[in-house]
Parts: C-alpha cells; sequence; structure tokens
C-alpha cells in the first residue's frame, strides 16, 4: 500500500502533467489563430491587387502593358506606335494572316462640338512593317476589323490600338461631370458602355464629349463598294 509521501508525489506529477497539456494546447491554439491571421491578410492583398490592377482601363484585361503609350492629353491625337505592339500582344488580339473575317466599321469623334478627325494609319507602323488586325488606311473613321475568323472587336481596344485612353469616365484629358457628358452612339442609339462595345459590320460610331446636344448621336456614312 502506497505511503502517504507516494500518494503526495503521484498527484503532483498528474497536476505537472495536466499544467503541460493545457500549456500545450494553448501553444497549438495560438499558432492557429496566427496562420488564420496570416492567410486572411494574404487574401485580401490579393483581392486589392486585381482590383487595383483591372480599374481604370477600357477593356478588364488591360494592364500596365497594355495602358503603355495611351494618351491622356487634349485631343485631336495621332496615331501612337512607339508603344503599339506591346499594347497588341497584351490585348491578346489576333494576328493578321489569310483573313477570312475583314468587316468594317465607321467612327467619328467629337470634343465640345468640334469634330475630331480619327488619322489614317491606325495600327499600322510603316516603320517597323506592323500591322494590327484593328487599323484605319485613311481619315474616313473606317475601322477595318481582321482576323483568320469571326472575332469580337471592342470599340475600346481601337482606340488602344489608336493609343488614346477611353473608359467610361475618360476620353484623353476629357472627363464627364459639371454638366458635360462622355457618350457612346451606335447607329443613333445610345450604348451604356461605349468602350465594351462589340463592333459590328456597317455599325456607324458616334463618340462623343461635351454638353448634351453638342455633338450629333448619329451620322450618316456610306461604305465603299465592297466594304
Amino acid at each position: 500500500m502506497a505511503s502517504r509521501q507516494e500518494q503526495k508525489q503521484r498527484l503532483r506529477e498528474e497536476r505537472l502533467a495536466r499544467e503541460q497539456e493545457a500549456q500545450a494546447a494553448a501553444a497549438r491554439q495560438q499558432r492557429l489563430f496566427l496562420i488564420g491571421g496570416i492567410a486572411a491578410v494574404v487574401v485580401v492583398v490579393a483581392v486589392i491587387a486585381v482590383v487595383v490592377a483591372s480599374s481604370g482601363t477600357s477593356n478588364p484585361k488591360l494592364g500596365a502593358r497594355t495602358r503603355a503609350g495611351l494618351q491622356i492629353s487634349p485631343g485631336p491625337w495621332p496615331p501612337e506606335y512607339a508603344h503599339l505592339q506591346q499594347r497588341v500582344a497584351a490585348m491578346g488580339l489576333p494576328d493578321k494572316g489569310n483573313e477570312l473575317y475583314h468587316v468594317h466599321s465607321q467612327l467619328s469623334v467629337y470634343v465640345d462640338g468640334k469634330r475630331f478627325t480619327v488619322p489614317s494609319q491606325v495600327g499600322i507602323d510603316i516603320n517597323s512593317q506592323y500591322l494590327a488586325a484593328l487599323h484605319t488606311h485613311d481619315a474616313s473613321g473606317v475601322i477595318h476589323q481582321e482576323a483568320v475568323q469571326p472575332y469580337p472587336f471592342t470599340v475600346g481596344q481601337f482606340f488602344d490600338v489608336w493609343g488614346v485612353k477611353f473608359t467610361p469616365t475618360q476620353l484623353g484629358a476629357y472627363h464627364p461631370g459639371k454638366g458635360l457628358v462622355l457618350q457612346t452612339w451606335v447607329n443613333g442609339k445610345l450604348v451604356p458602355n461605349g468602350p465594351a462595345y462589340k463592333m459590328k459590320p456597317h455599325d456607324v460610331i458616334v463618340v462623343g464629349f461635351g454638353a448634351p446636344g453638342s455633338f450629333p448621336t448619329k451620322t450618316k456614312f456610306t461604305f465603299p463598294a465592297g466594304e
């Protein structure tokens, strides 16, 4: 039969074991809270990065490489070539060659009642012998859309090829507000999100900035025979 001293020793050892187990459980719980907190921070940072990367562009896929060289100055704007190939590659536009899909739309741009010319050779860098799938050959505003198969080219993508920043809230240096509007009209109908509009054959497009009524919402254009 165990003596009183042995019983006290056994009880002391059991108490120490319980205390050590409780301390170990507390340490495990603290580690779990720490890991969970770090994971939450990582998720928040990732979400913020995605939002920042996709904001303020004419196309949700556009990042810094696609915005390279976009003009935010007052118009009219010449074609921007220095970063043209970089922007086209970042947008993922189809390559040209053996075009089975070749359609045309026409674009007019107005700012404060003044028509800005859509220049010739948009998307055509003669010095680099480069031709984008979206381009113009003259100053008529006719946009050539060429690909090996039908492709949903957008108005915003054309402005990106042109090298002009165009979003629902910005056209070059111009921002709507204080009674001024930035609107896109297609065949006489208002388009809620102009940059995202997918152009169709023989669309007649108006992008206008200024006071309501300072620019036409519908223009007449006759496409050349065969176009």
